[in-house]
Order: structure tokens, then sequence, then C-alpha cells
């Protein structure tokens, strides 16, 4: 009977022990729950989701990112403060032209209900001798009502997009809780250089729109590092667009982009590369005001 004992509490133990080890490689909270301390709360939600049904292909390619921003062959965005980096990528330049579902190569998404982001409108205009693709994108998860963002997507591009004068397009990612769409608006379509940004952050949970201190939780970042960051990336901007300008009123410019009240309006989202990014837009710049964005 002792050694029956013995053996029983073993097991149980170990049980025990394989159970609280469930599920620890990596904790990112709901940014739609509330909060058990500031900003690092872990708690998640019960909420009703669904099973992702399949995996789509693209699940088993290295990055969970899709991107559906329709340039042409061979163009690249423009450098975020400044940089070439992941934004030049293949990644960045595909066109989305089928409904596409997003699902996530490691099994962190598992219950969690399916992303499918799609081309709500498109059209092919020419502009000179040239043609130029213009789209904006459409929201779904499954079983989740989502008509209210997408409602605000439509009636904002759908006018402009109608027109040749401009192009819109988009790019997106998907990160567990957090979908982040990016619509862009090229004044002078062909010029990345002239694009006006727009941030879209939703929760996969409710559908609805995030904000900054919701992201910045789900991201598992404090505000202050966060402002930190956004800094250092608006120093080198400055740094590399405009060394050689050492005018008064370009110093008043670069110093009012550093005030808290500017830096607090930097809103972040997950790039297609899965980076924490920001957008802070219409900025003074000696250019006139521009949109900047950049890596943190």
């Amino acid at each position: 009977m002792k050694l029956k004992t013995i053996v029983s509490a073993a097991l149980l133990l170990s049980m025990t022990a394989s159970i609280a080890g469930c599920g620890l490689k990596r904790s990112e909270p709901d940014p739609t729950s509330a909060p058990t301390t500031p900003v690092e709360s872990s708690e998640t939600t019960t909420e009703s989701t669904t099973e992702e049904t399949k995996k789509s292909e693209e699940s088993k390619q290295s990055d969970e990112s899709k991107a559906s921003e329709t340039t042409k062959e061979g163009e690249t965005k423009p450098s975020e403060s400044g940089k070439t980096t992941e934004s030049s990528k293949t990644s960045e330049s595909k066109t989305t032209e089928t409904k596409t579902s997003e699902t996530t190569k490691d099994g962190d998404n598992s219950g969690l209900a399916t992303v499918s982001i799609y081309n709500a409108y498109k059209r092919t205009f020419k502009k000179g001798k040239k043609s130029y693709k213009t789209q904006y994108p459409k929201i779904m998860i499954a079983n989740v009502n989502t008509t209210k963002v997408n409602k605000e997507i439509a009636d904002k591009f759908k006018p402009i997009a109608k027109k040749n004068n401009y192009r819109v397009g988009y790019t997106y990612y998907v990160r567990k809780y957090l979908i982040s769409v990016v619509v862009f608006v090229e004044k002078n379509p062909g010029n990345a250089k002239t694009r006006d940004y727009y941030v879209y952050n939703v929760s996969r949970i409710n559908g609805k729109k995030l904000t900054r201190a919701q992201v910045l939780k789900s991201l598992g970042m404090k505000e202050a590092t966060f402002n930190t960051k956004v800094k250092a990336s608006l120093q080198n901007y400055w740094k590399t667009n405009y060394k050689k300008d050492t005018s008064a009123e370009k110093k008043e410019m670069e110093k009012k982009s550093y005030t808290t009240k500017s830096l607090n309006s930097a809103m972040p989202y997950m790039n297609t590369n899965g980076k924490i990014s920001y957008v802070l837009r219409q900025v003074e710049t000696p250019n006139g005001k521009v949109d900047i964005y950049g890596t943190c």
C-alpha cells in the first residue's frame, strides 16, 4: 500500500508539472482585456473564437506576413527614417488579387479565429503613358463582426481610389490578437515619397480598432520605451535627410518633432516583417508636411 501511494503521488506530480508548463513559451496578452497591472498585464480573455479551419499554403513560409501592397514591379517603398531596410524586400511588394487567409506557423494561434484580408475594391488606371493599380482592403475575422472598421476604411479610401490623381494600396500583418493594416495614399502615382500612411490596428477577438495603449500592451512595450525608440528613429531621419541644413527653421522643426505631444501621437503597428514600427503623421519639415515611418 505504501509503494502504491508513493507511485500514485509521483505520477500526479509529474502530470501537474506537465500541465503547468504548457503554452509558456510565448506570453502575449489580449489587448482588449482589462489589465491587472499597467501595460505589463499578461491577462488573456476567453471570449468566443473559432478553430482555424485550415492552414493556407503561405503558412509554410518563414514569414507570417502577406503584403498586399500594389506596386509596379521593381518599385520599392521610401526608406524608413532614412534607411532602406526591410521595406524594400520582395515580401512587401506582392499583390493580393484574391482572398488570403492568415494563419501562423508556430501553433500559438490555435483556437483563434481565422483572419482573411483581401481587396474590397481594386482597379487599374492610366496617368500619362503609365498604368497603376489601386486598391484598399477588407478585414474579415471568422465569426467576428468587422463591419464598422471596414466601413470606415471604405468611406475614406473608395472615393480616392476611384480617381486617377492618387493611388491607394496597403500592407498588413497578423500577430496573435493583433491585426495591423496600413493603407497608403500615393499623392503622385509612382512616387513612393509622396505617400501618406493610415494605420488600422484591429483586435482579432472583437473586430474593433485598438487604441495606441492597447497596441503597445499587446506588443509588451511600455509607452516610455516606445517613445524613446521613436525619438531615436526620428533623429536618424533628420540626420539622414537634412544633414546639410543648418538653418534655424529646420532646427525648430526638428525640435518640435521630439516633443512629448508629437511622440505621443506616433501610432505603433507591426510591419510586414513582424517588427514593431510606427507612423508619425504630418510632421513639419523644410519640404512641407510629411508622414514619417520607421521601425523601433
